[in-house]
Protein backbone atom coordinates (compact mmCIF):
# COMPACT_ATOMS: atom_id res chain seq x y z
CA UNK A 1 0.00 0.00 0.00
CA UNK A 2 2.44 2.31 1.15
CA UNK A 3 4.92 1.30 -2.03
CA UNK A 4 1.66 2.00 -4.00
CA UNK A 5 0.81 5.44 -2.41
CA UNK A 6 4.08 6.80 -3.12
CA UNK A 7 3.93 5.60 -7.17
CA UNK A 8 0.95 7.67 -6.92
CA UNK A 9 2.51 10.80 -5.55
CA UNK A 10 5.29 11.19 -8.07
CA UNK A 11 2.97 10.28 -10.80
CA UNK A 12 0.88 13.29 -9.27
CA UNK A 13 3.87 15.79 -9.06
CA UNK A 14 5.37 14.95 -12.95
CA UNK A 15 1.84 15.82 -14.14
CA UNK A 16 2.04 18.86 -12.60
CA UNK A 17 -1.34 18.25 -10.51
CA UNK A 18 -0.76 20.29 -7.45
CA UNK A 19 0.00 23.44 -9.77
CA UNK A 20 -0.52 25.66 -6.20
CA UNK A 21 2.64 24.13 -4.30
CA UNK A 22 0.71 22.46 -1.98
CA UNK A 23 1.69 18.71 -3.00
CA UNK A 24 5.11 19.55 -3.32
CA UNK A 25 5.46 21.13 -0.49
CA UNK A 26 4.06 18.03 1.61
CA UNK A 27 6.21 16.17 -0.37
CA UNK A 28 9.43 17.55 0.23
CA UNK A 29 11.38 15.58 3.13
CA UNK A 30 9.46 16.99 6.35
CA UNK A 31 8.54 15.82 9.53
CA UNK A 32 6.07 16.81 12.18
CA UNK A 33 7.81 19.76 13.39
CA UNK A 34 7.97 21.38 10.21
CA UNK A 35 4.66 23.36 10.99
CA UNK A 36 2.65 21.48 8.27
CA UNK A 37 -1.25 22.39 9.45
CA UNK A 38 -2.59 25.31 10.61
CA UNK A 39 -4.31 26.52 14.15
CA UNK A 40 -7.64 26.88 12.42
CA UNK A 41 -7.24 23.47 10.79
CA UNK A 42 -6.36 21.90 13.95
CA UNK A 43 -9.31 23.98 15.45
CA UNK A 44 -11.80 22.62 13.24
CA UNK A 45 -10.42 18.96 13.81
CA UNK A 46 -11.12 19.50 17.54
CA UNK A 47 -14.65 19.55 17.03
CA UNK A 48 -15.00 16.97 14.72
CA UNK A 49 -12.68 14.78 17.10
CA UNK A 50 -15.21 15.41 19.87
CA UNK A 51 -18.50 14.75 17.35
CA UNK A 52 -16.48 10.96 16.19
CA UNK A 53 -13.86 10.04 18.42
CA UNK A 54 -13.42 11.15 22.08
CA UNK A 55 -16.13 8.21 23.08
CA UNK A 56 -13.21 5.75 23.02
CA UNK A 57 -10.32 7.91 22.80
CA UNK A 58 -11.41 10.25 25.18
CA UNK A 59 -12.17 13.95 25.52
CA UNK A 60 -8.35 14.44 26.00
CA UNK A 61 -7.03 11.91 23.60
CA UNK A 62 -5.57 9.88 26.75
CA UNK A 63 -7.51 6.48 25.88
CA UNK A 64 -10.98 5.09 27.39
CA UNK A 65 -11.24 0.93 28.10
CA UNK A 66 -9.21 -0.83 25.36
CA UNK A 67 -8.60 2.14 23.55
CA UNK A 68 -5.01 3.38 22.79
CA UNK A 69 -4.06 6.83 23.74
CA UNK A 70 -3.61 8.97 20.74
CA UNK A 71 -1.55 12.05 22.69
CA UNK A 72 1.25 11.18 24.68
CA UNK A 73 5.02 8.91 24.21
CA UNK A 74 3.02 5.35 23.73
CA UNK A 75 1.63 7.07 20.87
CA UNK A 76 4.18 9.07 19.41
CA UNK A 77 6.57 6.27 20.28
CA UNK A 78 4.42 3.87 17.86
CA UNK A 79 4.55 6.38 15.33
CA UNK A 80 8.22 7.05 15.43
CA UNK A 81 9.67 7.05 12.08
CA UNK A 82 6.54 6.22 9.80
CA UNK A 83 4.75 8.13 7.53
CA UNK A 84 1.93 10.84 8.31
CA UNK A 85 0.24 8.86 4.90
CA UNK A 86 0.65 5.76 6.58
CA UNK A 87 -1.16 7.73 10.03
CA UNK A 88 -3.96 9.28 7.78
CA UNK A 89 -4.91 6.10 5.96
CA UNK A 90 -5.05 4.60 9.41
CA UNK A 91 -7.69 6.83 10.24
CA UNK A 92 -9.47 7.33 7.21
CA UNK A 93 -10.47 3.15 7.36
CA UNK A 94 -10.72 2.84 10.94
CA UNK A 95 -12.92 5.97 12.06
CA UNK A 96 -15.35 6.09 13.41
CA UNK A 97 -15.54 2.96 14.90
CA UNK A 98 -19.61 2.61 13.94
CA UNK A 99 -18.52 3.22 10.43
CA UNK A 100 -15.06 3.38 9.43
CA UNK A 101 -14.12 5.20 6.37
CA UNK A 102 -17.54 7.63 6.75
CA UNK A 103 -15.82 10.89 7.53
CA UNK A 104 -14.69 13.42 4.51
CA UNK A 105 -10.74 13.05 3.51
CA UNK A 106 -11.38 16.76 4.64
CA UNK A 107 -12.82 16.18 7.77
CA UNK A 108 -9.92 13.02 8.77
CA UNK A 109 -6.99 15.93 7.67
CA UNK A 110 -8.98 17.95 10.24
CA UNK A 111 -8.73 15.11 13.04
CA UNK A 112 -5.25 14.70 12.08
CA UNK A 113 -4.07 18.26 12.79
CA UNK A 114 -5.91 17.98 15.82
CA UNK A 115 -3.98 15.17 17.20
CA UNK A 116 -0.57 16.63 16.02
CA UNK A 117 -1.32 19.71 17.65
CA UNK A 118 -2.26 18.01 21.09
CA UNK A 119 0.71 15.94 20.62
CA UNK A 120 3.09 19.48 20.83
CA UNK A 121 3.97 19.36 17.31
CA UNK A 122 3.70 22.99 16.04
CA UNK A 123 1.43 24.73 13.44
CA UNK A 124 2.32 26.35 10.15
CA UNK A 125 1.05 28.40 7.20
CA UNK A 126 -0.58 25.52 5.49
CA UNK A 127 -3.13 22.93 5.76
CA UNK A 128 -2.36 19.32 5.85
CA UNK A 129 -3.14 17.99 2.51
CA UNK A 130 -6.29 15.57 2.28
CA UNK A 131 -4.69 12.59 0.28
CA UNK A 132 -2.76 10.11 2.19
CA UNK A 133 -0.21 10.37 -0.54
CA UNK A 134 0.47 13.96 -0.44
CA UNK A 135 1.32 12.81 3.27
CA UNK A 136 4.10 10.07 2.67
CA UNK A 137 7.13 12.52 2.54
CA UNK A 138 6.07 13.66 6.33
CA UNK A 139 7.64 11.83 8.71
CA UNK A 140 6.65 11.30 12.43
CA UNK A 141 9.77 12.35 14.35
CA UNK A 142 9.21 11.83 18.09
CA UNK A 143 12.22 13.84 18.97
CA UNK A 144 11.82 17.74 18.91
CA UNK A 145 15.25 19.40 16.48
CA UNK A 146 16.96 22.19 18.18
CA UNK A 147 15.68 25.38 17.91
CA UNK A 148 11.93 24.05 17.12
CA UNK A 149 9.44 25.34 19.45
CA UNK A 150 5.85 23.54 20.41
CA UNK A 151 2.21 24.03 19.61
CA UNK A 152 0.52 25.60 22.57
CA UNK A 153 -1.37 23.70 24.51
CA UNK A 154 -4.74 23.02 23.46
CA UNK A 155 -8.00 23.61 25.63
CA UNK A 156 -10.18 20.27 25.36
CA UNK A 157 -13.25 20.58 23.11
CA UNK A 158 -16.46 21.55 24.30
CA UNK A 159 -19.06 18.68 25.28
CA UNK A 160 -20.79 17.58 22.47
CA UNK A 161 -23.12 14.82 21.17
CA UNK A 162 -20.71 11.93 20.11
CA UNK A 163 -20.21 9.00 18.29
CA UNK A 164 -17.97 6.11 18.67
CA UNK A 165 -14.69 5.89 17.06
CA UNK A 166 -11.82 3.01 16.68
CA UNK A 167 -7.91 2.73 18.08
CA UNK A 168 -5.95 4.48 15.81
CA UNK A 169 -3.33 1.97 15.99
CA UNK A 170 -0.63 1.84 13.46
CA UNK A 171 -0.28 -0.94 10.50
CA UNK A 172 2.99 -2.43 9.77
CA UNK A 173 3.72 -0.66 6.51
CA UNK A 174 4.29 -4.34 5.01
CA UNK A 175 1.31 -6.36 6.28
CA UNK A 176 -1.40 -5.80 4.05
CA UNK A 177 -5.03 -4.53 4.42
CA UNK A 178 -6.99 -6.32 6.83
CA UNK A 179 -8.39 -9.80 6.13
CA UNK A 180 -11.75 -10.42 5.27
CA UNK A 181 -13.63 -12.88 7.29
CA UNK A 182 -14.61 -16.25 5.27
CA UNK A 183 -18.40 -16.25 4.68
CA UNK A 184 -18.75 -19.84 6.57
CA UNK A 185 -17.70 -18.23 9.76
CA UNK A 186 -19.99 -15.41 9.86
CA UNK A 187 -23.28 -17.23 10.01
CA UNK A 188 -24.31 -17.50 13.50
CA UNK A 189 -24.58 -21.15 15.57
CA UNK A 190 -28.04 -23.17 15.90
CA UNK A 191 -29.91 -25.15 18.26
CA UNK A 192 -28.27 -25.17 21.78
CA UNK A 193 -25.57 -22.66 20.97
CA UNK A 194 -28.08 -20.42 19.32
CA UNK A 195 -27.11 -16.75 20.29
CA UNK A 196 -28.21 -15.89 24.00
CA UNK A 197 -30.73 -18.08 24.20
CA UNK A 198 -29.51 -20.29 27.32
CA UNK A 199 -30.63 -19.66 30.68
CA UNK A 200 -28.82 -17.02 33.43
CA UNK A 201 -28.61 -19.03 36.64
CA UNK A 202 -26.11 -16.73 38.15
CA UNK A 203 -26.44 -13.67 40.87
CA UNK A 204 -24.70 -10.69 39.96
CA UNK A 205 -22.68 -8.81 43.04
CA UNK A 206 -21.10 -5.82 42.11
CA UNK A 207 -20.10 -5.17 46.21
CA UNK A 208 -18.20 -7.42 46.83
CA UNK A 209 -14.54 -6.36 47.43
CA UNK A 210 -13.95 -3.84 50.01
CA UNK A 211 -11.36 -1.85 48.98
CA UNK A 212 -9.00 0.11 51.90
CA UNK A 213 -9.46 3.78 52.65
CA UNK A 214 -8.77 6.16 49.81
CA UNK A 215 -8.37 3.50 46.96
CA UNK A 216 -10.74 3.05 44.22
CA UNK A 217 -10.81 0.15 41.76
CA UNK A 218 -9.56 1.46 38.35
CA UNK A 219 -10.23 -0.24 34.55
CA UNK A 220 -9.37 -4.14 34.93
CA UNK A 221 -9.43 -7.07 32.71
CA UNK A 222 -7.61 -9.52 34.99
CA UNK A 223 -9.08 -11.52 38.66
CA UNK A 224 -7.52 -14.74 39.07
CA UNK A 225 -8.40 -17.02 42.18
CA UNK A 226 -5.50 -19.26 44.18
CA UNK A 227 -5.47 -22.17 45.50
CA UNK A 228 -6.42 -21.08 49.41
CA UNK A 229 -9.47 -19.05 47.94
CA UNK A 230 -7.70 -15.44 48.00
CA UNK A 231 -8.64 -13.63 45.03
CA UNK A 232 -6.33 -10.98 42.90
CA UNK A 233 -7.14 -8.67 40.95
CA UNK A 234 -5.02 -6.48 38.54
CA UNK A 235 -6.21 -2.91 37.64
CA UNK A 236 -4.58 0.02 36.27
CA UNK A 237 -4.02 2.11 39.28
CA UNK A 238 -7.39 3.82 40.29
CA UNK A 239 -7.65 4.89 36.77
CA UNK A 240 -6.35 3.18 32.91
CA UNK A 241 -2.94 3.82 33.14
CA UNK A 242 -0.39 3.24 35.43
CA UNK A 243 2.17 5.48 34.30
CA UNK A 244 3.18 8.37 36.62
CA UNK A 245 1.42 6.43 39.59
CA UNK A 246 2.47 5.21 42.69
CA UNK A 247 0.02 3.01 43.75
CA UNK A 248 0.29 -1.04 43.68
CA UNK A 249 -1.85 -2.35 40.84
CA UNK A 250 -2.39 -5.93 41.82
CA UNK A 251 -4.71 -7.01 44.56
CA UNK A 252 -4.74 -9.44 46.94
CA UNK A 253 -8.39 -9.80 48.64
CA UNK A 254 -9.47 -12.84 50.87
CA UNK A 255 -12.23 -15.12 50.72
CA UNK A 256 -14.68 -12.64 51.47
CA UNK A 257 -13.09 -9.64 49.91
CA UNK A 258 -11.76 -8.11 52.21
CA UNK A 259 -8.77 -6.24 51.18
CA UNK A 260 -5.38 -8.03 52.38
CA UNK A 261 -2.02 -6.67 50.20
CA UNK A 262 -1.31 -5.44 46.99
CA UNK A 263 2.26 -5.59 44.73
CA UNK A 264 3.47 -4.22 41.66
CA UNK A 265 4.27 -0.75 42.14
CA UNK A 266 6.22 1.12 39.65
CA UNK A 267 6.62 -1.63 37.03
CA UNK A 268 3.44 -1.77 34.88
CA UNK A 269 1.53 1.03 32.41
CA UNK A 270 -0.82 -1.03 31.22
CA UNK A 271 -1.95 -3.92 33.21
CA UNK A 272 -4.00 -6.72 31.54
CA UNK A 273 -3.45 -10.75 31.27
CA UNK A 274 -3.67 -11.96 34.55
CA UNK A 275 -3.18 -15.44 35.57
CA UNK A 276 -2.42 -17.90 38.82
CA UNK A 277 -0.48 -21.18 38.12
CA UNK A 278 -0.49 -24.35 40.05
CA UNK A 279 2.05 -22.91 42.34
CA UNK A 280 -0.02 -20.02 43.41
CA UNK A 281 2.12 -17.69 40.65
CA UNK A 282 0.96 -14.45 39.78
CA UNK A 283 1.54 -13.59 36.40
CA UNK A 284 0.81 -10.23 34.94
CA UNK A 285 1.12 -9.01 31.13
CA UNK A 286 1.99 -5.16 29.93
CA UNK A 287 0.03 -4.77 27.04
CA UNK A 288 1.59 -1.24 26.58
CA UNK A 289 5.29 0.08 26.54
CA UNK A 290 7.12 3.41 26.27
CA UNK A 291 9.48 5.40 27.82
CA UNK A 292 11.72 2.19 29.30
CA UNK A 293 8.52 0.20 30.94
CA UNK A 294 6.01 -1.59 30.36
CA UNK A 295 5.65 -4.40 27.40
CA UNK A 296 6.77 -7.34 29.46
CA UNK A 297 5.43 -10.12 31.80
CA UNK A 298 6.33 -10.48 35.13
CA UNK A 299 5.68 -13.39 37.31
CA UNK A 300 5.31 -12.77 41.25
CA UNK A 301 5.57 -16.01 43.99
CA UNK A 302 2.46 -15.45 46.32
CA UNK A 303 4.39 -12.91 48.91
CA UNK A 304 4.94 -10.50 46.00
CA UNK A 305 8.94 -11.59 44.82
CA UNK A 306 9.39 -10.90 41.26
CA UNK A 307 10.37 -14.39 40.05
CA UNK A 308 10.70 -14.04 36.54
CA UNK A 309 10.29 -11.03 33.56
CA UNK A 310 10.04 -12.00 29.85
CA UNK A 311 9.96 -9.46 27.07
CA UNK A 312 12.18 -6.26 27.37
CA UNK A 313 11.25 -2.91 29.21
CA UNK A 314 10.01 -0.23 27.54
CA UNK A 315 10.42 -1.97 24.19
CA UNK A 316 7.23 -3.14 21.25
CA UNK A 317 8.27 -5.53 18.91
CA UNK A 318 7.99 -8.62 17.31
CA UNK A 319 11.01 -10.32 18.17
CA UNK A 320 11.92 -13.61 20.22
CA UNK A 321 12.86 -11.92 22.86
CA UNK A 322 10.11 -8.93 22.74
CA UNK A 323 6.36 -8.50 22.61
CA UNK A 324 4.16 -6.08 20.72
CA UNK A 325 1.27 -6.09 22.84
CA UNK A 326 1.31 -9.09 25.65
CA UNK A 327 -2.57 -9.79 26.08
CA UNK A 328 -2.45 -12.80 27.96
CA UNK A 329 -0.29 -15.45 28.92
CA UNK A 330 -1.18 -19.18 30.72
CA UNK A 331 1.20 -21.95 32.30
CA UNK A 332 0.99 -25.45 31.20
CA UNK A 333 0.90 -28.17 33.74
CA UNK A 334 4.65 -29.32 32.65
CA UNK A 335 5.80 -25.45 33.20
CA UNK A 336 5.80 -24.16 29.33
CA UNK A 337 4.84 -20.71 29.44
CA UNK A 338 1.99 -20.10 26.44
CA UNK A 339 1.67 -16.34 25.57
CA UNK A 340 -1.06 -14.06 23.24
CA UNK A 341 0.78 -11.35 21.80
CA UNK A 342 -1.12 -8.50 19.54
CA UNK A 343 -4.11 -6.94 20.97
CA UNK A 344 -4.28 -4.50 17.42
CA UNK A 345 -5.86 -5.41 14.38
CA UNK A 346 -3.43 -4.67 11.07
CA UNK A 347 -0.64 -5.77 13.58
CA UNK A 348 0.71 -9.38 13.79
CA UNK A 349 -0.79 -11.73 16.27
CA UNK A 350 1.27 -14.82 17.68
CA UNK A 351 1.15 -17.27 20.15
CA UNK A 352 4.58 -17.70 21.72
CA UNK A 353 5.91 -20.63 23.75
CA UNK A 354 8.68 -20.57 26.67
CA UNK A 355 10.07 -22.96 28.99
CA UNK A 356 9.65 -22.59 32.64
CA UNK A 357 13.13 -21.19 32.29
CA UNK A 358 11.84 -18.26 30.24
CA UNK A 359 13.95 -19.20 27.04
CA UNK A 360 11.97 -19.14 23.45
CA UNK A 361 10.91 -22.27 22.65
CA UNK A 362 8.47 -21.58 19.18
CA UNK A 363 6.07 -19.31 17.86
CA UNK A 364 2.72 -19.51 15.81
CA UNK A 365 0.35 -17.38 14.26
CA UNK A 366 -0.55 -15.55 10.94
CA UNK A 367 -2.88 -12.92 10.44
CA UNK A 368 -6.15 -13.12 9.14
CA UNK A 369 -9.49 -14.85 9.38
CA UNK A 370 -9.32 -18.50 7.80
CA UNK A 371 -8.70 -21.15 10.17
CA UNK A 372 -5.68 -21.10 11.74
CA UNK A 373 -4.98 -17.27 11.00
CA UNK A 374 -5.25 -15.28 14.18
CA UNK A 375 -6.24 -11.43 14.11
CA UNK A 376 -6.50 -9.84 17.88
CA UNK A 377 -5.04 -12.77 20.23
CA UNK A 378 -6.69 -11.44 22.64
CA UNK A 379 -7.01 -14.26 25.23
CA UNK A 380 -5.40 -17.80 26.00
CA UNK A 381 -6.35 -20.84 28.11
CA UNK A 382 -5.36 -24.71 28.27
CA UNK A 383 -7.90 -27.25 28.87
CA UNK A 384 -7.29 -31.03 31.07
CA UNK A 385 -5.20 -32.32 27.60
CA UNK A 386 -3.32 -29.26 27.28
CA UNK A 387 -4.79 -27.95 24.09
CA UNK A 388 -4.48 -24.25 23.56
CA UNK A 389 -7.77 -22.19 23.04
CA UNK A 390 -7.72 -18.54 21.53
CA UNK A 391 -9.64 -15.72 21.89
CA UNK A 392 -9.17 -15.16 18.65
CA UNK A 393 -11.63 -11.51 19.07
CA UNK A 394 -11.10 -9.53 16.25
CA UNK A 395 -12.58 -12.86 14.17
CA UNK A 396 -15.53 -13.33 16.75
CA UNK A 397 -14.14 -17.14 17.45
CA UNK A 398 -12.03 -18.92 19.97
CA UNK A 399 -9.69 -21.07 18.15
CA UNK A 400 -8.37 -24.47 19.68
CA UNK A 401 -5.15 -25.31 19.30
CA UNK A 402 -2.69 -28.45 19.83
CA UNK A 403 0.64 -27.56 21.95
CA UNK A 404 2.55 -27.30 18.24
CA UNK A 405 -0.20 -24.91 16.59
CA UNK A 406 -1.90 -27.32 14.54
CA UNK A 407 -5.68 -26.00 14.07
CA UNK A 408 -8.36 -28.22 15.83
CA UNK A 409 -11.59 -26.02 15.28
CA UNK A 410 -13.01 -22.86 15.58
CA UNK A 411 -15.91 -21.93 17.67
CA UNK A 412 -18.30 -18.86 17.12
CA UNK A 413 -20.73 -19.79 20.12
CA UNK A 414 -19.06 -18.64 22.48
CA UNK A 415 -19.15 -14.48 20.96
CA UNK A 416 -16.33 -12.40 20.84
CA UNK A 417 -13.74 -13.22 23.10
CA UNK A 418 -11.87 -10.61 25.26
CA UNK A 419 -11.35 -13.30 28.07
CA UNK A 420 -11.26 -16.83 27.88
CA UNK A 421 -11.09 -19.74 30.73
CA UNK A 422 -11.27 -22.72 31.72
CA UNK A 423 -11.16 -24.71 35.34
CA UNK A 424 -10.50 -28.21 36.57
CA UNK A 425 -13.57 -30.08 35.14
CA UNK A 426 -13.30 -28.27 31.64
CA UNK A 427 -16.08 -26.07 32.01
CA UNK A 428 -14.89 -22.86 29.53
CA UNK A 429 -15.92 -19.25 30.20
CA UNK A 430 -16.21 -16.52 27.67
CA UNK A 431 -15.92 -12.77 28.22
CA UNK A 432 -17.69 -10.77 25.24
CA UNK A 433 -17.29 -7.50 25.95
CA UNK A 434 -17.82 -6.09 22.52
CA UNK A 435 -20.14 -7.51 19.81
CA UNK A 436 -22.31 -4.77 18.21
CA UNK A 437 -25.07 -4.88 15.88
CA UNK A 438 -23.87 -1.99 13.10
CA UNK A 439 -21.38 -2.42 10.76
CA UNK A 440 -18.24 -1.51 11.98
CA UNK A 441 -15.43 -2.13 15.09
CA UNK A 442 -17.53 -5.27 17.34
CA UNK A 443 -19.27 -6.18 14.48
CA UNK A 444 -20.98 -9.24 15.38
CA UNK A 445 -25.00 -8.55 15.38
CA UNK A 446 -26.50 -11.84 16.44
CA UNK A 447 -24.92 -11.75 19.59
CA UNK A 448 -25.24 -9.79 23.07
CA UNK A 449 -22.21 -8.65 25.19
CA UNK A 450 -21.81 -10.99 28.39
CA UNK A 451 -20.34 -14.13 30.03
CA UNK A 452 -20.71 -17.88 28.23
CA UNK A 453 -20.58 -20.92 29.93
CA UNK A 454 -20.15 -24.42 28.57
CA UNK A 455 -18.29 -27.69 28.29
CA UNK A 456 -14.91 -28.12 26.45
CA UNK A 457 -15.84 -31.69 25.69
CA UNK A 458 -18.67 -30.71 23.27
CA UNK A 459 -18.65 -27.11 22.82
CA UNK A 460 -22.22 -26.39 23.81
CA UNK A 461 -23.31 -23.43 25.78
CA UNK A 462 -24.88 -23.95 28.86
CA UNK A 463 -25.39 -20.54 30.55
CA UNK A 464 -25.40 -16.82 29.52
CA UNK A 465 -25.17 -13.93 31.84
CA UNK A 466 -26.40 -11.02 29.61
CA UNK A 467 -24.38 -7.77 30.27
CA UNK A 468 -26.19 -4.40 32.28
CA UNK A 469 -24.85 -1.99 29.09
CA UNK A 470 -28.29 -0.78 27.84
CA UNK A 471 -26.90 0.80 25.08
CA UNK A 472 -23.83 -1.41 24.02
CA UNK A 473 -24.17 -0.07 19.95
CA UNK A 474 -22.86 3.35 21.61
CA UNK A 475 -19.29 1.93 22.79
CA UNK A 476 -17.00 0.09 22.28
CA UNK A 477 -16.63 -1.72 25.30
CA UNK A 478 -18.68 -2.90 28.29
CA UNK A 479 -19.28 -6.10 30.95
CA UNK A 480 -16.66 -8.29 31.55
CA UNK A 481 -13.14 -8.53 29.85
CA UNK A 482 -11.25 -10.42 32.35
CA UNK A 483 -12.89 -13.95 33.62
CA UNK A 484 -11.89 -16.37 36.10
CA UNK A 485 -14.21 -19.00 37.65
CA UNK A 486 -12.64 -21.15 41.51
CA UNK A 487 -14.50 -24.32 39.71
CA UNK A 488 -17.32 -24.28 42.65
CA UNK A 489 -20.01 -22.22 40.76
CA UNK A 490 -18.42 -18.71 41.51
CA UNK A 491 -17.23 -16.15 38.44
CA UNK A 492 -15.50 -13.41 38.76
CA UNK A 493 -15.23 -10.43 35.96
CA UNK A 494 -13.36 -7.68 35.84
CA UNK A 495 -14.66 -5.15 33.79
CA UNK A 496 -12.56 -2.32 31.94
CA UNK A 497 -15.08 0.78 31.04
CA UNK A 498 -17.11 0.36 34.28
CA UNK A 499 -14.09 -0.37 36.77
CA UNK A 500 -15.16 -3.35 38.65
CA UNK A 501 -14.74 -6.83 39.03
CA UNK A 502 -18.06 -8.65 39.55
CA UNK A 503 -18.95 -12.05 41.50
CA UNK A 504 -21.49 -14.53 39.89
CA UNK A 505 -23.28 -16.88 42.51
CA UNK A 506 -25.96 -19.67 41.40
Amino acid sequence: MRNKLKLLATAAVMAGVAASGQLQAQMAELTTWSGVYTEEQATRGATAYSQSCAVCHGVSLGGTGEAPPVVGPEFIANWNGQSLGDLFERIHKTMPFNAPGSLSTATNADILAHVLKVNGFPAGDTELARRAEMLMGITVQAQRPAGVGAAAAPTPAASAPVTPSTAAAPAPRARGEMAAVPAALLAPPTGANAPNSQANPYRRDLSFFKLPAGRTMGSTSGVAVDSKGNIWIADRCGVNSCADSDLDPIMMFDSEGNFVRAIGRGMFLFPHGFYIDAQDNIWVTDARAADGKGGQIVKFSPDGKVLLTLGKAGVSAEAEDSFLEACAVAVARDGTIFVADGHSAGKPSRIMLFTPEGKFIKQWGQRGANPGEIEVAHAIALDSKQQVYVGDRWNNRVQIFDRNGKTLASWLQFGRPSGVFIDENDMLYVADSESRSPVGYGYNPAFKRGIRVGSVKDGVVRAFIPDLEPNPDSGATSGAEGIWADGKGVIYGAQVKERVVARYTR
